[in-house]
């Protein structure tokens, strides 16, 4: 028999573990409508027409959630000293018919205004890697460049690490590119430029635009779904495992009575 001490503490318990449940789902069905308006603001933006590159007075306000992808434009030139060559493997090409391993050349650009912003030019096949392997597409003078602006991958001990040497990078921050490129880190936005389609130089049988931009993956991650349901299953199941609890308990309870009442008679 279960002492009623140890069913009220265990009640406490159930209950204190039903609670955080509840508000741990609860708080996935915020997250879940957050994400969803989120989607919802940058398929928006993303249609949206250009507009002109926040500036160094703009940098300290300029929101991640409010600027992501947002289209903009800069004038000025590519600074061809020195690039960034981020493998990728472009199976479902967007931007033209160039597909399969390679690299986004991620080069320096000088606005207009002096200051400073990494541009991501697009997608190069491996053997391309190397900027002397392609001089054509080292285009000088003034340009003028329409892009999305993107912000700091996600970066944990997990991640790839950086080959500096072979000018390998899989994560881009753009703190950590702007040091390797010899960047002057006060003139430099807090953002990369990824350039939409058709920028590139004619290159090659195909006529393909080198490098090939157009190559964004707009995607967000979004399980809170299937979160917010799995606390709600969890609670649900732990309040199915406390009433049977409860009810055996009470059952055995009901049954010691019984028992003592009729000893009490036998004995009388």
């Amino acid at each position: 028999m279960i002492s009623r001490s140890k069913i009220v503490l265990f009640s406490l318990a159930a209950l204190g573990a039903f609670a955080i449940l509840i508000a741990l789902g609860n708080w996935q069905v915020r997250r879940l409508a957050w994400k969803e308006q989120l989607i919802a603001d940058v398929t928006s933006r993303v249609a949206s027409s250009p507009v002109a590159a926040p500036g160094p007075k703009q940098w300290a306000d300029l929101s991640r959630d409010d600027a992501v992808y947002r289209p903009i434009l800069l004038t000025g030139h590519y600074d061809h000293s020195r690039e960034v060559h981020v493998w990728f493997a472009l199976n479902d090409p967007q931007g033209g018919p160039l597909r399969g391993p390679g690299y986004m050349i991620m080069t320096p650009f000088v606005t207009t205004d002096g200051w400073q912003v990494i541009v991501n030019r697009g997608f190069v096949p491996e053997q391309l890697k190397v900027r002397e392997s392609r001089p054509e597409t080292l285009v000088k003078g003034t340009q003028t460049l329409t892009g999305l602006m993107r912000f700091d991958e996600p970066k944990n001990w997990l991640s790839p690490k950086t080959d500096e040497k072979k000018n390998v990078w899989i994560v881009r921050q753009v703190e950590e590119m702007a040091d390797f490129l010899g960047m002057d880190e006060g003139r430099t936005a807090p953002y990369w430029v990824d350039l939409v389609k058709g920028q590139g130089v004619p290159w090659g049988p195909n006529a393909a635009s080198l490098p090939q931009g157009g190559e964004t993956r707009i995607t967000f991650r979004n399980s809170h779904l299937q979160y917010a349901v799995t606390w709600y299953g969890l609670a649900a199941v732990l309040a199915i495992i406390f009433l049977l609890f409860l009810r055996k308990s009470l059952s055995r309870d009901k049954k010691a009575g019984q028992d003592n009442a009729v000893s009490n008679k036998l004995q009388s």
